[in-house]
């Protein structure tokens, strides 16, 4: 799903996009010109592996996201901090969804089996 920014205005502006057993669903809301707010969460299941045996498992999400999308280079205050830049106008909104998840499934995950487990021991 892609958004032209030029569409966006002070109404907020419903999205949803469904991948897999994960549900990316919010708003977009334009703020100045060139910024706008994204209002969203992200709910269902993901794959993730364990960290220690890297044994498949699901993962429940209910993730609140919240950060601004600039339409082209930002250049303002440092007020905002979660800028995300624009490139052509376009919002792609599958790729936003994407870097969410892959920004998920950096953090450290550890599957129940493991849990307690010490990476230090020694062998």
């Amino acid at each position: 799903m892609k958004i032209a920014f030029r569409k966006l205005s002070s109404q907020p502006l419903h999205f949803e996009v469904n991948r897999d057993n994960a549900l990316f669903s919010g708003d977009l809301i334009l703020k100045k010109s060139n910024l706008a707010q994204l209002n969203g969460t992200i709910t269902g299941s993901i794959s993730i592996p364990c960290d220690i045996c890297a044994e498949e498992v699901e993962k429940p999400l209910d993730e609140e996201v919240v950060f601004y999308l600039s339409d082209g280079i930002f250049e303002g205050s440092d007020q905002e901090l979660d800028v995300v830049e624009i490139d052509q106008s376009m919002i792609d909104m599958e790729e936003l969804f994407q870097s969410e998840i892959e920004l998920i499934k950096s953090d450290y995950y550890c599957c129940a089996n493991c849990e307690g487990t010490s990476l230090d021991r020694e062998f």
